[in-house]
């Protein structure tokens, strides 16, 4: 068995409303495994090492017994659950569902990770979905996207995640790749700025943690007046630099204020695109860079840019019909829409049945 790290009951599984499915999550250094309810709550929920850098083999016979650990504690025979959602940072190939080049981790290039799962946890259908794609899904389904017919969640970290759902369906792209917002081209100049996979221009290389970070360090290196130069360490990393210039910001920093606020003004110019190309009803921010969060003075500020960057460059009064709003479901959010999706999945199947 493997070793949980985390676990939590959150109600009896009696009163759960089912049937009962299984999300999995495998994202930074642990495998996030919520049983997960007809209504989208969370019966239970662990979590633990994930061991992918041992290969994908062995990482999903890990997995497996995980999933049969989780459901052991929670009290849930397997025959009680109708399909499982595995939800991963990468893409599946819909052709051939095998996963295609996962940034993360090479080796598991051509891996048929939903069939391998179906053989090692006896589940009879396990549906893959990208880790974005499925936080998306949550929101739509339970969060703050909940009543919308269409919604984008854009999830701000070391890149740009997008999830996109129209019509309670997620946008999977004819080779797995949609959503891929992070790498809309906003700056074509021969001096565009270097984005993570290596290409000038795209938006990940302005309005991402690593960007900002960035950005922040070319600023205090020539000397402009800011307490982060008193601040910044000479061993801190990316994430921690952008996260104490929301902190300085916090505390009044004018420079940091300003460089939070560019990030939203070129998040805002990739989000009118996103509108013009699907008009969704919903477009929300999550991740780990929320600069507080909704009801925050910088989150605010954070949101009111972006707001005012969409109305000033889309069609008239489409800015403002928009739902501009910050995610609500945080660390749980690919785990519970990895379960719904394959909830849904499962739905699909039985009514062709």
């Amino acid at each position: 068995m493997s070793k949980m790290i985390e676990e939590k009951i959150h109600f009896p599984v009696q009163q759960a409303a089912k049937p009962l499915f299984v999300g999995m999550n495998l994202g930074g250094a642990y495998l996030k495994i919520g049983i997960i309810d007809n209504e989208g709550q969370i019966v239970s929920f662990f979590a633990t090492p994930h061991y992918a850098d041992r290969g994908p083999e062995e990482a999903t016979i890990c997995a497996a017994e995980a999933v049969e650990e989780a459901l052991e504690k929670t009290g849930v025979p397997l025959s009680d659950i109708a399909a499982a959602g595995y939800s991963f940072p990468g893409a599946l190939d819909p052709k051939t569902e095998l996963l295609h080049r996962p940034p993360n981790f090479p080796d598991w290039e051509g891996y048929p990770i939903a069939a391998k799962l179906i053989e090692h946890t006896g589940i009879r259908s396990v549906y893959f979905s990208n880790d974005a794609n499925a936080a998306a899904f949550a929101e739509f389904w339970i969060g703050a996207a909940q009543g919308t017919h269409s919604s984008c969640l854009l999830l701000l970290d070391k890149g740009i995640g997008c999830g996109i759902i129209v019509e309670g369906r997620e946008i999977i792209g004819a080779h797995g790749y949609g959503g891929e917002f992070g790498h809309m081209i906003i700056d074509p100049s021969p001096g565009a700025r270097w984005c993570n996979c290596l290409h000038q221009g795209h938006l990940e290389a302005y309005s991402s943690s690593t960007a900002l970070a960035r950005r922040t360090l070319e600023l205090v290196q020539v000397g402009h007046k800011t307490m982060l130069a008193e601040e910044i360490r000479p061993q801190d990393d990316l994430f921690t630099i952008a996260r104490k210039v929301y902190e300085v910001a916090d505390k009044g920093d004018e420079l940091a204020l300003h460089l939070i606020l560019d990030t939203a003004r070129f998040l805002g110019l990739g989000i009118v695109t996103l509108l013009h190309t699907i008009d969704p009803e919903c477009v929300l921010i999550g991740g780990e860079m929320m600069f507080g969060g909704k009801g925050a003075k910088i989150g605010n500020l954070f949101i009111d840019r972006i707001r005012e960057e969409i109305e000033h460059r889309s069609f008239s009064g489409l800015g403002r019909k928009l739902k501009l709003d910050f995610a609500s479901l945080g660390a749980y959010a690919s785990t519970i829409g990895a379960a719904g999706l394959a909830r849904e999945q499962d739905s699909i199947f039985s009514i062709v049945e």
